[in-house]
């Protein structure tokens, strides 16, 4: 067996093995929860007892933390001091090597450019007729997300503007002229004056009689009333 089939069978049975033991370590998470929660739970009272503890151990071990960065400083500063020097030598003895080896290096970046230009351009050339395939078989898909975005648009625009229009009717006879919605909100508080529920309004039909100076309405196709002008 060759070095790539065995290094893809040790890749299949990981994957299996991984996919095997999913539901297990899931089901292993699922069970410990309850169980880590508990214990936190139980922790908390002992938690709270030793933290006068940790206070007391915080607070004597600060003076010592800041004698000894105390005592470092002077020593981080006379050894910085002395790495200055050395640092400056080797940056100074570096300058020249960096700039042999950048001017070493820029004939060869430049031949490495002219050389794969040509290559570069035959890619681009041999590619592009599938480009052009690919940009007229994605046409008629475009002007049909076009066409249908202005469609959405226009639908949108026409919903906007009747949302837009605030229409109101009358009814006018005689010396009376009665506004429809008025009619509308009396018979409701007429219903609800009875006893009912405004919340009980499933339907409501309203018939205007001029010649009564009433109009008749009917609730829920049941109960009925009259509203006088």
């Amino acid at each position: 067996m060759s070095d790539k089939k065995s290094t893809e069978k040790i890749k299949e049975i990981v994957e299996e093995v991984t996919k095997a033991t999913e539901p297990v370590i899931e089901s292993a998470r699922e069970a410990a929860e309850p169980i880590i929660r508990d214990a936190k739970v139980a922790a908390k009272p002992y938690m709270e007892k030793a933290k006068p503890t940790i206070e007391k151990a915080r607070a004597k071990a600060e003076p010592i933390i800041k004698d000894a960065i105390s005592k470092a400083e002077p020593m981080v500063k006379d050894a910085a001091a002395k790495a200055e020097p050395i640092v400056k030598d080797a940056a100074a003895k570096a300058e020249p090597i960096v700039k042999d080896a950048a001017a070493k290096a820029e004939p060869i970046v430049k031949k490495a450019k002219e050389a794969a230009e040509p290559v570069f351009n035959n890619i681009l050339e041999k590619a592009d007729p599938f480009i052009q395939e690919v940009k007229k078989k994605a046409e008629p898909a475009a002007k049909k997300a076009a066409d249908t975005a202005k469609v959405v648009g226009a639908d949108i625009s026409e919903k906007a503007a009747k949302k837009a229009i605030k229409a109101e009717a009358y009814i006018q006879y005689a010396d009376h002229e009665i506004r429809i919605e008025d009619i509308y909100d009396r018979a409701k508080k007429d219903y609800t004056a009875k006893g009912h529920k405004l919340a009980e309004i499933k339907e409501l039909q309203v018939y205007i009689k001029p010649e009564d100076n009433a109009a008749y309405y009917v609730v829920n196709r049941r109960d009925t009333g009259k509203i006088v002008f």
